[in-house]
């Protein structure tokens, strides 16, 4: 019973993190941190230039409206020297407006890097949106709902193994094999005491063998306290006899 209860709770537990994670997805209401219209460093609208100093740790990413993308074109400069920054990837983050009505997509990725002042130069004709990847993940993760859907997401899958692991190995019939003896033909058919400790993996040098105690012990001991009595007593009357026959023979 203990082996097929583990898997069922790890399934049960698995269910359980898929359903808070719906309903922390549902009560989720921080779309407005990931509105760059209303969550960015700055909007560089067309011929407009920005400069900001970044750290080692900073992390800039320019997006622009998926519909105005093609017509996106910017430089990047720090001290005077063009920086690429980093290729977007197709899994990279898409944000969305607060009405869910437009799509950014990322156009560039600046950061961790170098440190210094980094100049945004504008040179195409759609607006472009800097955004401070790191500002925005620790304000999400703030939020409660977050949190749980972050756990539920790690929660799942290790869970869902364990139960699954756990039924086949359930469902697998244990074999208990018989315990087969060898001895040794020269020494002879055991006794019951040699085949007990050696199907229960006994050393006979662990077997202690209990001593009977002797049971004409105390016995013996009286009789012999007795026989010293009587040889004492004996004794005496001898010497009482030979003092008075010694005072008759001196007296006579």
């Amino acid at each position: 019973m203990a082996r097929v209860s583990y898997p069922i709770i790890a399934l049960v537990a698995s269910f359980v993190c898929v359903a808070s994670f719906a309903i922390s997805y549902s009560n989720f209401d921080g779309y407005g941190d990931l509105d760059p219209e209303q969550n960015s460093l700055q909007i560089l609208e067309s011929g407009n230039s920005f400069s900001i100093t970044l750290d080692e740790l900073d992390q800039i990413w320019v997006y622009s409206e998926n519909k105005a993308s093609s017509n996106a074109s910017f430089k990047i400069t720090l001290e005077g020297e063009v920086v690429n920054g980093t290729s977007v990837k197709w899994w990279d983050t898409f944000l969305t407006s607060e009405d869910g009505e437009r799509v950014y997509v990322p156009l560039t990725k600046l950061g961790p890097g170098e440190e210094g002042e980094y100049v945004f130069e504008n040179d195409g004709s759609s607006l472009l949106y800097l955004v401070d990847m790191v500002g925005i993940g620790e304000d999400l993760w703030q939020e409660s709902s977050v949190q749980i859907m972050a756990i539920s997401c790690c929660l799942f899958p290790f869970l869902v193994m364990v139960g699954i692991v756990g039924l086949v190995r359930s469902s697998k019939p244990s074999k208990i094999s018989p315990k087969i003896m060898i001895f040794d033909s020269n020494v002879g058919i055991p006794t019951t005491e040699e085949v007990f400790r050696s199907v229960n993996v006994i050393s006979e040098e662990s077997v202690t063998t209990a001593t009977t105690p002797d049971p004409w012990k105390e016995e013996v001991s009286e009789v012999e306290g007795m026989t010293e009595e009587v040889g004492d007593s004996t004794e005496e009357v001898q010497l009482d006899g030979v003092e008075g026959d010694w005072q008759t023979w001196d007296g006579g």
